[in-house]
């Protein structure tokens, strides 16, 4: 995936795990003899019984990608200090500082209100009224946002932890569901978010032999995992809301690149368009994730996709389904292409809302005996499953989506 929030991700293409990985058991709540001096969480206090409340498994170090852990990360980065938490689907690090809430920003006001509101549930030390929230309570929002994210997934997929197998190399009811148990990869899905764009550079340099300081999707194939990595200083990251915008379409692309384990791309048209949709529940106006635009303020329009996607309709003006299905990678995209993608969605998401489960099941796992698949196999089965999940071929899609379009979205 590329765009110019993460400019320098590229598809992944990786085999299948060849020997068994061994998942990493969980750990006690007790403090790590190495942890660096920081004082504990405030919220928790690090209690067990707290900490099993708020689901969490522990705090301080612990693995993470290829041939490197949390210490090791600590020890490039120099100065970010670090907070760290294991959640049941997720290990994430934080050095995000602490954030004064833009209480003219009505949709962050609200947003934020309500997310601390759900966390003074298991977590009472959460202020009624915060105009700041500290490091720490970051950490905690992240984990709560990364694992209702899981949760929709799941529900989305129709799937649920049982569906997937304990380890490589096994079934489940006769079926193909990956490698491991989350969501069918070998370890939980990871979440990097730093201050300093600086620390995102150190990351590539010192673990992935890359340069640049643009936010990171990568999967690491010893433990069989997938990374989201970000900084606040990236561009139009300045803000919790524009930061989250962007976790939901990054993220939401490594959930389904991880369903059933990543052995191959999904079609650009459902992978961005799917993103997209997540991210605009956010804030429609902070979701900008292409390579022309992004936060842009000279158009204040932009965000208006229902009624850009109106227009087009209204003059012919858009790709036929036809073409999208072509569309390989969301790199591929322009701008406009971004917001068709969303659209397609769309109408699925609120006409045949049931039919993801079955199209996202029969596009991942194994499509071919052996190896991996073709473009052309992919495009192949994506029909049968857009027929199979939906009821749609191409042309019918088009005359359907048109016609829903023109009758839903406002003309201005």
């Amino acid at each position: 995936m590329s765009t110019t929030s993460i400019s320098s991700s590229r598809p992944f293409w990786l085999p299948l795990l060849a020997s068994l990985f061994l998942l990493t058991s969980p750990l006690s709540a007790q403090k790590d003899k190495d942890r660096d001096e920081l004082e504990p969480d405030p919220y928790t206090e690090e209690d067990r019984e707290a900490m099993d409340k708020a689901g969490y498994l522990r705090f301080g170090q612990m693995p993470w990608g290829d041939n490197h852990g949390t210490k090791d990360i600590e020890e490039a980065f120099a100065g970010e200090q670090m907070r760290w938490v294991e959640t049941e689907h997720f290990r994430i690090g934080s050095s995000l500082p602490e954030y004064s809430i833009d209480r003219t920003n009505k949709v962050e006001k609200k947003k934020l209100e309500e997310e601390l509101k759900r966390l003074r549930k298991f977590l009472p030390n959460v202020p009624k009224k915060a105009k700041k929230i500290d490091p720490w309570l970051r950490l905690h929002l992240w984990a709560m946002r990364a694992e209702d994210l899981y949760d929709e997934m799941e529900s989305m997929l129709g799937v649920h932890d049982e569906s997937f197998p304990r380890g490589p190399g096994t079934v489940v009811n006769g079926e193909y569901m990956g490698e491991g148990p989350y969501l069918g990869m070998t370890d939980k899905y990871l979440i990097l978010l730093t201050e300093k764009k600086s620390a995102i550079g150190r990351y590539r340099s010192s673990f992935m032999k890359a340069e640049g300081s643009e936010p990171i999707r990568h999967m690491f194939t010893s433990p069989g995992n997938l990374m989201f990595a970000v900084a606040q200083e990236n561009s139009g990251m300045n803000t919790d809301t524009n930061m989250h915008c962007l976790f939901m379409y990054s993220m939401t692309m490594n959930l389904l690149d991880g369903y059933k384990y990543y052995s191959h791309t999904l079609p650009a048209w459902i992978y961005a368009g799917l993103a997209h949709w997540n991210a605009r529940r956010i804030d429609p106006k902070r979701n900008y994730f292409t390579d022309d635009r992004v936060f842009g303020a000279d158009d204040k329009n932009i965000w208006m996709w229902n009624v850009k996607t109106r227009k087009r309709v209204g003059y012919d003006h858009f790709p036929a389904m036809s073409k999208m299905l072509t569309w390989a990678t969301p790199e591929e995209l322009k701008y406009a292409e971004h917001m068709m993608a969303w659209s397609r969605v769309d109408y699925l998401k609120q006409n045949s809302p049931e039919g993801f489960a079955i199209y996202f099941d029969m596009m991942k796992g194994k499509l071919v005996k052996a190896g991996a698949p073709t473009q052309e196999d992919i495009q192949a089965r994506q029909l049968e499953a857009l027929s199979t999940a939906f009821q749609l071929d191409p042309d019918t899609f088009d005359a359907k989506w048109k016609e829903w379009v023109m009758d839903t979205y406002p003309k201005k």
